[in-house]
């Protein structure tokens, strides 16, 4: 199996060179890294031209003009991009402890995809790594030293929707794949991949995991095994308030289907999977 690391990015370039420098750590685990760039600016990509050049695994920039917040459409570009035949989604904000891509790895199966979520690190915290760097060390103690209670209610909740999914007791719009997740190529292609029609802040995740349950997919969690330290910034304001926004409309929208028309292509469905 050939695995592509697809991270999604704008501008935030510190943060992506620590996510880079986490993935070094487990590198002999993909074959690539695909960063999808929703825009950033000339000079931010030229310095990132020259940080990418440390590292020891192929990456591939995969940029497109800003106009303004498009993540679906970045990480379209993204799979464009890509040579594996399955996916890892990360954000740049990222840090992969080192046995993470791996639990995704071995969770890999046709007609399913895998879904996991972060730790939030303080500004304490964050401050201590961008001063000494990744150490491996460090990012278990942070690891250990941050609460597991939400880690484990949310598996929890998981597990416990997936169950009545089966039993066709639960809707499909409760699935989520809103922090890091993979899925085979073919599968994420035969739902045409992210929305396009969201654009600004919100509503592609629930959008993309809706979609996966309305084409027969069906979640694995490994929310307590593949473990990710989540970098501190501040809130963006977007993030804050996007629930009032056409997103948030679009996302409710009736008779949604599968296969998105505005998708990785402009076409429509293929009955055969």
């Amino acid at each position: 199996m050939q695995v592509s690391v697809i991270i999604s990015f704008y501008q935030r370039l510190k943060h992506l060179e620590f996510c880079l420098d986490a993935l070094e750590l487990c590198s002999d685990d993909f074959c690539e890294v695909v960063i999808a760039d929703d825009g950033s600016d000339k000079a931010c990509v030229e310095a990132l031209g020259e940080k990418i050049k440390k590292y020891h695994y192929p990456i591939i920039h995969a940029w497109h003009p800003k106009d303004g917040f498009r993540l679906s459409a970045a990480r379209n570009n993204g799979i464009r991009h890509a040579r594996g035949n399955y996916f890892i989604f990360l954000d740049c904000d990222f840090i992969v402890l080192p046995d993470t891509i791996r639990r995704h790895i071995e969770e890999a199966e046709s007609g399913r995809y895998v879904a996991g979520l972060c730790k939030y690190l303080t500004e304490e915290q964050t401050g201590i790594l961008f001063e000494r760097g990744v150490d491996l060390d460090m990012l278990e103690r942070f690891y250990q030293e941050l609460p597991d209670k939400q880690i484990r209610s949310d598996h929890r909740r998981f597990i416990i929707h997936s169950i009545l999914r089966r039993f066709h007791l639960a809707k499909p719009r409760k699935e989520r794949c809103s922090s890091h997740f993979s899925i085979h190529r073919r599968d994420i292609e035969y739902i045409n991949g992210y929305d396009e029609n969201f654009v600004g802040w919100g509503g592609e995740d629930e959008d993309l995991a809706h979609r996966m349950a309305l084409a027969g997919f069906r979640g694995k969690s490994v929310i307590p095994a593949a473990r990710i330290l989540h970098l501190w910034h501040p809130k963006e304001l977007g993030g804050m308030h996007w629930k009032t926004g056409a997103n948030v409309t679009y996302l409710n929208r009736e008779n949604v289907a599968f296969f998105c028309e505005n998708g990785l292509t402009k076409k429509t469905a293929d009955p055969s999977r």
